[in-house]
């Protein structure tokens, strides 16, 4: 595939904890012409480090990383090398209030289940300048915004708070979250604490039913919880 021509190749940064997705990807790329992978990482601390030595134009980044929460991690790679362009693959059943999203920088939103052809028309629309919301994510944000009220309520949450309530939405347990987080439990019980303060709850449960009207997780979410 040639949509965009350039005199020299796109140097390309994977980032995803799954070395088989990076692996598919680096293959994907590297039998595109005017195009490598440069350099692979498994978390941004280690990308960052990476890109300190390596030249890269691209990076495309799988939202949903442990560590640091996917918001966080594209403002950081936005903030400290504002000259590389991040493609950042979201999946559908990951709740990201539409606003804090398109705050962080990024210069596309794609699902990681895209067709190869959409992932390299990214990669060449991107690196031409331009910005780019794969078809399925901005449906996704339209019901969301169209659903939402002048302000969702998650918006009182701090960004901390905020990776600490999608997590347990996601019904991740006090004990695993702090792990991931590298926090305390005794921590993390705090933010679980004041989410409920601020939106007015009293258990993970109503937590998921408010998520679920505003569009951050879908209704299988609370079968789970049942």
């Amino acid at each position: 595939m040639q949509l965009l021509e350039s005199e020299s190749s796109i140097r390309v940064m994977l980032i995803d904890d799954y070395q088989l997705l990076r692996n598919g990807l680096e293959r994907l790329i590297e039998e595109e012409m005017g195009m490598h992978v440069v350099a692979q990482a498994d978390c941004v601390e280690e990308a960052l480090l990476q890109l300190e030595t390596t030249p890269v134009d691209i990076i495309v980044v799988h939202l949903k990383q442990t560590g640091l929460s996917g918001i966080e991690m594209t403002q950081r790679l936005v903030t400290n090398h504002p000259d590389v362009r991040v493609i950042v693959m979201i999946p559908l059943g990951l709740g990201v209030l539409p606003s804090r999203m398109m705050r962080a920088g990024a210069c596309a939103y794609i699902t990681p289940c895209v067709p190869p052809e959409e992932m390299l028309w990214t990669i060449h629309l991107v690196h031409s300048g331009q910005r780019y919301i794969s078809p399925r994510i901005a449906a996704k944000l339209e019901k969301v915004s169209m659903s939402e009220t002048r302000t969702s309520p998650f918006d009182l949450l701090s960004e901390r708070e905020l990776q600490v309530a999608l997590m347990l939405i996601d019904s991740q347990k006090v004990t695993l979250i702090s792990e991931k987080l590298r926090l305390s439990r005794k921590t993390v019980y705090s933010y679980r604490y004041r989410i409920f303060d601020k939106l007015a709850l009293s258990s993970d449960v109503e937590l998921t039913i408010l998520a679920v009207k505003h569009g951050l997780s879908d209704a299988s979410s609370l079968v789970e919880l049942s």
